[in-house]
């Protein structure tokens, strides 16, 4: 049969393969030649360091023969090495068949897979379609046919796995091409704003040169005026220290005009008014401040309970300074406690600066205020600041506790790091007035409705005569009635003696006293 010719040629040539690797092997250490030389007279390869050893420390024959042989008649075979080669090569190409012989066989009789059992779907080889029993009356189909219409199937499959893998590069290349968009336009963002901050920066310049050429000529003018009173001071005592006593009394008329033309200008003409040490930023946003004087200091110190602030509205958001006089938590009597607090704002976390002074009231002087600078994250109900702000036992002694009043004056300053930030909190405070004017709209809409209806009722009660007043009319409405008369008690404001003139009938018994409806105030 074919199948075992097949079979029988591949062991042929293994065979063959097999015996051309014997020939091809050393006779003394039987492995692999290595620089193979031949003994001349019996034409054994042997590898040369075998052969040498065995020359030099046994006997001078050849170890095959016993022909009587020296190093120098050995002959040199440099072409045995191509052969070992080759023969490498076609041992294991026979192995990578032999394997996948052996792989493609059927299990039960070891013949080659020729066929394929549709019904099944397996592969078998002939016998066990013919007479293997298992598969009579199944459906077959040629092996090669099926594999040749998987191998289609599959290579179809391949090449649209390619053409994805095509179109997956493609967006590869996209994205990359988008990243260098990215990077290029941060770049730019970049360049912008350093040219925007060198134009700030030279506009700064320019302001600081016009404050200073300010100041300068307040400067000149002041050093004018004194180097002219030095110099009238020195004539005046070079006069007294030369001229006698009959010459001094002389000039003496003389030096008091010159010291009254002197003395004739004001000193308020020579004070100018100060130039402002403050610069405009135009990336950092200034600080919204408020004042909080802290009264009845001792009083509140005993109170042990923490003290706030009137609240500073910026944007729609609510600040507030908590203080606890006799300090927080582990330092309670031994530091003044104060944080800041967001009571009102943005739903989200925001980063937020802030400042908080404790103003030196002995000496007015802003060198000695006491500041605590930092930036946090705020949330909604959240404080931070300084549980440790100042120790409690100097604050007399230091000078910030005014002992006639018992006050401290606090002071707090906060603003958002960037205008970027600032106007995001202007935009939500925007969007929620505007929702606060829509539901204003709306209870003005449904009170203009009310109004309307109640008009139209008590114009439509006036043209019924008392005596023949149709009762049932109130009993169809008087649902609706009294729904709105509910609602104008609870909605109107109207005071109690006018509400009975627009009850309805079923609703005159009623006594609606409920407090008006107090819309929500905003202020900017």
């Amino acid at each position: 049969m074919a199948s075992r010719g097949d079979k029988g040629n591949g062991n042929g040539e293994e065979q063959i393969v097999e015996t051309l690797a014997e020939v091809f092997r050393c006779f003394i250490c039987m492995e692999k030649l290595v620089d193979a030389h031949l003994c001349p007279h019996c034409s054994k390869l042997c590898c040369y360091a075998c052969v040498r050893r065995w020359l030099t420390e046994q006997r001078s024959q050849c170890p095959h023969c016993r022909a009587s042989l020296h190093l120098h008649e050995l002959v040199n075979c440099r072409w045995v090495e191509e052969v070992t080669q080759q023969i490498e090569t076609m041992q294991q190409s026979n192995n990578i068949a032999l394997r996948e012989s052996y792989r493609d066989r059927c299990p039960t009789h070891q013949e080659k897979l020729t066929v394929y059992c549709w019904t099944c779907h397996c592969c078998i080889c002939h016998q066990c379609a013919l007479w293997g029993g298992t598969h009579s009356g199944h459906t077959f189909k040629p092996l090669e046919e099926v594999y040749d219409h998987h191998l289609a199937q599959i290579r179809d499959e391949v090449s649209q796995l390619r053409r994805r893998l095509m179109e997956l590069i493609s967006l590869v290349q996209d994205v990359e091409r988008n990243v260098e968009s990215v990077r290029s336009a941060k770049d730019e963002r970049v360049r912008e704003i350093r040219n925007a901050v060198e134009l700030m920066i030279s506009r700064l310049d320019n302001a600081l040169k016009s404050k200073l050429l300010t100041l300068m000529k307040q400067k000149n003018n002041l050093t004018q005026e004194t180097e002219q009173l030095e110099h009238l001071l020195q004539e005046i005592e070079h006069q007294l220290h030369i001229c006698t006593r009959s010459e001094l009394i002389a000039k003496s008329g003389e030096l008091s005009n010159m010291i009254n033309e002197v003395r004739k200008k004001s000193m308020t003409s020579f004070v100018s008014p100060p130039v402002p040490a403050d610069f405009h930023s135009e990336i950092v946003p200034s600080y919204d401040s408020s004042t909080f004087p802290l009264t009845n200091f001792m009083q509140l110190r005993f109170a042990a309970a923490p003290v706030y602030s009137a609240p500073l509205h910026v944007n729609g958001l609510c600040w507030r300074l908590k203080v606890y006089p006799d300090g927080n938590g582990v330092v309670r009597g031994n530091y003044l406690s104060v944080f800041l607090e967001l009571s009102a704002g943005l739903p989200e976390t925001s980063k937020y600066e802030y400042r908080i002074e404790m103003l030196h009231q002995m000496s007015r002087d802003p060198s000695k205020n006491i500041i605590r600078e930092f930036a946090s994250d705020f949330e909604v109900g959240e404080c931070w600041g300084y549980n440790r702000f100042f120790r409690l036992d100097l604050l007399a002694s230091e000078g910030y506790l005014n002992p006639d009043t018992d006050a401290l004056i606090l002071r707090f300053q906060v603003r958002p790091p960037t205008f970027y930030q600032r106007c995001r909190d202007q935009q939500w405070y925007i969007n929620q007035l505007i929702t606060m004017q829509n539901q204003h709209m709306l209870q003005i809409n449904d009170l203009k409705e009310w109004l309307y209806n109640t008009t139209s009722l008590m114009n439509g009660q006036r043209l019924l005569s008392p005596g023949i007043l149709n009762t049932s009319m109130f009993a169809e409405n008087g649902s609706r009635n009294n729904d709105i008369s509910h609602y104008m008690c609870e909605h109107s404001g109207m005071p109690a003696e006018r509400r009975a003139t627009v009850q309805t009938p079923h609703a005159l018994d009623a006594n609606c006293n409920s407090p008006p409806v107090n819309f929500p105030s905003t202020s900017r």
